[in-house]
């Protein structure tokens, strides 16, 4: 198995880590699960549930994250609401998941880009009319502006609401994992967000930093994410070509796939010959 021996640290959070650690085991890897975020309710549902209290106002919705349907669904049950009032709308998402996750509930997706990133739904949506059409888009606390205001400049008029947070953990078992970064016995630490990555980089002085990151390699689900780990002047190793748990495993397993061939080669070609 390709990732025999190898130990992968995953930092996504605890509920979301177990796709990814079965990925991971299936190749003969050790996943060490140390999550640097934690998904919690949003500080006030009040925006969302005015929203909700006024969904015949929306001609679509937006999607970014399997965290947006779900915390903004469970909202919609909790008041008293069915899904039966979104499904004549038009539902834009980001990411196979994302789509799965509206699929399952009896839900029809209308738009979602090739690349599973909010860039990429800004270029798909260039060719729809949007015109004077308002969206509903329930995101997460950390979420970036710009799918918002390209939408805007289309013409589309966008309410966003946070319906879950992104928050640093507990302190817990940071010193363990500390001490198997520093003695280099983490092969992988992988990063599905920026924000896992950004909450990984703090528990660390500058130095330890680039002391861990000389002994492993970084593995990421993105480029929002590899563009997290440059902000911090270092660069990611391996870059998903998909923003999917099952592209960043790929990924990972042609790397170390190219870096066992590397040195088998290295080890096969003969030494030069000493001459006196």
């Amino acid at each position: 198995m390709t990732l025999s021996g190898k130990k992968i640290l995953i930092t996504r959070s605890a509920h979301q880590a177990c796709d990814i650690m079965q990925a991971i085991e299936r190749q003969g890897g050790k996943a060490i699960v140390f999550p640097t975020i934690e998904i919690l309710p949003p500080v006030s549902w009040d925006a969302c549930d005015r929203a909700i209290n006024s969904l015949y106002m929306y001609d679509g919705l937006i999607f970014t994250s399997t965290n947006g349907v779900e915390h903004f669904l469970q909202r919609l049950r909790e008041l008293n609401t069915t899904t039966d009032h979104l499904s004549s709308k038009m539902i834009f998402v980001v990411g196979e998941k994302t789509r799965e996750a509206v699929e399952q509930e009896g839900l029809h997706v209308t738009v979602m880009p090739d690349k599973f990133t909010a860039a990429d739904l800004s270029k798909k949506l260039e060719s729809e009319d949007l015109h004077g059409k308002t969206f509903l888009f329930p995101r997460g606390n950390l979420g970036r502006d710009t799918l918002l205001d390209n939408l805007k400049l289309l013409g589309a008029n966008v309410d966003s609401v946070i319906v879950y947070q992104t928050a640093k953990p507990q302190q817990h078992r940071i010193e363990e994992v500390r001490t198997m970064l520093l003695n280099g016995d983490i092969d992988v630490a992988t990063f599905t967000s920026p924000s896992t990555f950004k909450n990984f980089a703090v528990l660390f002085s500058k130095k330890e930093l680039c002391e861990i990151v000389d002994k492993m390699k970084i593995a990421v689900i993105g480029p929002a994410t590899a563009k997290a780990v440059e902000e911090e002047n270092l660069e990611a190793d391996i870059v998903a070509n998909q923003s999917t748990v099952e592209s960043l495993v790929e990924a990972l397993i042609s790397h170390l796939k190219s870096e066992i061939r590397i040195l088998d080669e290295s080890s096969r070609r003969p030494k030069p010959e000493i001459t006196s």
